[in-house]
């Protein structure tokens, strides 16, 4: 009996619940344990914690205000730009552009204007 414990004289009580129903709660893992050991993970570990010793390192992807300061335009530029090829980009489920890093501050460096003496 969910939320029953005994009493002095070994009759269960019953306490209040803790939620509306007397329903047991369960708990479902967000992965299922089929799918964690094809990537070398085991269930309860996270992904800071693989197995494997080399560090692969995921590209970083900048937001169109961080393109933005990174150029010295406004973000409707940025995003126009992305428009028009200009600048290579990912789209987020949510339809967000990302800008990968690395190709921003190379452009931004290959922009750069030395001064003249």
């Amino acid at each position: 009996m969910v939320g029953a414990r005994a009493s002095p004289n070994n009759r269960p009580v019953r306490t209040a619940p803790s939620r509306v129903t007397d329903r047991p709660v369960v708990r479902r893992a967000p992965f299922c344990s089929a799918r964690l050991s094809g990537f070398g993970l085991e269930k309860g570990t996270t992904v800071a914690q693989r197995k494997t010793s080399a560090r692969i390192e995921a590209p970083s992807y900048l937001r169109t205000a961080e393109v933005a300061d990174i150029l010295h335009v406004s973000p409707k530029t940025v995003s126009r730009w992305a428009k028009e090829g200009k600048l290579p980009f990912l789209k987020t489920l949510g339809g967000h552009r990302r800008y990968p890093e690395a190709q921003i501050r190379e452009l931004a460096n290959d922009l750069r204007e030395e001064p003249t003496g």
